[in-house]
């Protein structure tokens, strides 16, 4: 019997209003907190195209105390409040009501005594009228393997995730989606044979910010606010899609290349370009490429990115050493340099075709498996290799220098290779609404290996490849892998590899995309893409 039936959930936060301490102190401003209208009006649009369920959950607003949400939210059904907050909200609510009654008898007993009564009237609230409201409890289950997960944290902290990996723990390994105003995907490792890795997802709000911006903390979180929501596509009882929507101030967001404008029907949105998850060819999974390949003809994307296309398994450099491992690669049929490169050249080529069908480019970043190449080269280790003494010495005929050895040595085996192909080196910029799609991800500051927030400091925005790990850190992104998980070297230890693309619209949104089980979209919005045209 099926527990959890294919349902689509959109979880996004609200923020708390000012209340009147706070507008005493730093002065009075409605907005904070206030609903963005065409934003949430929006969300509902989308939850009703794809017959799902909104839940919008309330959090603090400048500080913990402020979690009285504004009135546009007081008498819907799809609101949510940790239950501590609510808790904490409802005792506020008597104590308020008690002192309000008391000063009514005060004020009545001064009056009749024919003076006049100066105390001011109790207003821990703005309401004339305390208002009685039941808000749900945020902690919905979505599935066996996903939960929303309430946390009374500071909306102010830059990053809502941090210290927060025990919570996957706390909830039988599960992965959490946690309100928040601001956007964050990370990854916590399972496993030590390849299991799903547990997933941390922050919402995003759908209320305009409230900060104490009298601060430099408050003032830094109201330039980091993030309107949006997430999504989590449930197919059934253990298999999620989850997605970070990003969204505009004006209420306009694209998910899955769909484009929702606030008062317009859903249209097909135009695609500036993808990242695809490391493909390591000789070791690319099969059925995450089908989904690549699905995902690049019904986005169509301008210019489509691939990072390590060169896994380098014939001539591993770690491995040259070990002459029972490359007995075994002999013995196994995938000790062929030439055999390896050529395999890397056709699928570049068929990719390529694919990708001239809408006048698309394919990219090949510079990355460090295809640059596995030249060091193999440059450091003589083809002397002693046998088998692919004679192809290296070719390509060390082409007049080759490290950053284009690998492009010369596609050219020089796959000789027809579509003049859509670009093989970019170090130093070529890819920079599209902003973000920087060049970056392989291995090269960071300063000769330093390469982290997203290392490049996130140098390039500003990036949608990088290199960890096999997803992630979304403000403007940076990290797309996955595309490659079997887990490979040989993973094998006995923790991961958080696992499949996932990028893509970026036009306008300037972009996404993660996750593939899970060899699933990207749920049915409808496929069938919404293959049906309209840009």
């Amino acid at each position: 019997m099926v527990k959890y039936e294919p349902k689509t959930y959109v979880i996004t936060a609200a923020q708390g209003i000012q209340n009147p301490y706070s507008a005493k102190m730093y002065g009075r401003d409605e907005t904070k907190g206030s609903p963005n209208i065409p934003l949430i009006k929006n969300i509902e649009n989308y939850v009703e195209f794809n017959k799902g369920e909104l839940q919008i959950c309330g959090i603090a607003g400048s500080y913990v105390n402020e979690i009285d949400l504004h009135e546009f939210f007081h008498t819907r059904d799809d609101v949510y409040i940790h239950i501590k907050a609510k808790q904490r909200n409802e005792q506020h609510r008597k104590t308020e009501q008690v002192q309000r009654d008391f000063w009514e008898e005060q004020k009545a007993e001064v009056e009749a005594q024919g003076k006049t009564f100066r105390r001011p009237y109790p207003m821990y609230y703005f309401w004339e009228t305390i208002p009685n409201v039941d808000y749900k409890i945020t902690g919905k289950r979505l599935n066996t393997n996903v939960r929303i997960v309430g946390k009374q944290g500071a909306s102010q902290n830059q990053n809502p995730l941090s210290g927060k990996k025990r919570l996957t723990k706390k909830y039988g390994g599960n992965s959490i989606i946690l309100p928040a105003t601001k956007q964050r995907l990370e990854t916590v490792a399972s496993g030590q044979a390849g299991e799903y890795p547990k997933l941390m997802l922050t919402s995003g709000s759908c209320t305009f910010s409230s900060y104490n911006s009298s601060i430099d903390r408050g003032e830094d979180a109201e330039e980091m606010h993030q309107y949006g929501f997430v999504t989590v596509n449930v197919l059934n009882d253990k298999i999620f899609l989850p997605r970070i929507v990003n969204a505009q101030k004006n209420g306009t967001f694209i998910d899955l290349g769909i484009k929702y404008i606030p008062g317009k029907e859903p249209k097909k949105a135009k695609t500036t370009a993808m990242v695809i998850g490391d493909s390591h060819v000789s070791e690319i999974n099969p059925k995450v490429e089908t989904v690549n390949r699905e995902m690049i003809q019904l986005l169509k994307p301008k210019h489509i990115h691939y990072n390590d296309v060169f896994n380098a398994r014939s001539i591993n450099l770690h491995e040259l050493d070990d002459d029972i491992e490359e007995s075994n690669k002999f013995v196994q049929g995938i000790s062929s340099l030439e055999e390896e490169l050529v395999l890397t050249g056709k699928y570049i080529k068929e990719n390529a075709l694919i990708a001239k069908e809408f006048l698309g480019e394919v990219v090949i970043n510079y990355s460090n498996h295809d640059d596995m190449l030249y060091r193999y080269l440059s450091g003589n280790k083809f002397k002693h290799d046998k088998e692919n003494r004679i192809i290296a010495y070719k390509i060390l005929s082409l007049g080759i220098d490290r950053y284009n050895t690998f492009e010369k040595a596609i050219k020089y085996l796959i000789n027809d290779l579509p003049d859509n192909v670009t093989f970019l080196k170090p130093g070529q910029d890819r920079i599209y609404w902003g973000i920087q799609c060049a970056a392989h991800g291995h090269l960071g500051k300063n000769g330093t290996r390469g982290t997203l927030k290392s490049l996130m400091e140098g390039y500003l925005k990036v949608m990088m490849g290199h960890t096999h790990t997803l992630g979304v850190d403000e403007d940076g992104y990290n797309v996955g892998t595309s490659s079997k998980i887990p490979l040989k070297y993973q094998l006995g230890q923790p991961s958080t590899s696992m499949a996932g693309n990028g893509a970026i619209y036009d306008g300037g949104l972009a996404q993660i995309i996750p593939i899970i089980k060899s699933q990207w979209a749920p049915k409808n919005v496929i069938e919404f893409l293959m049906r309209n045209k840009i």
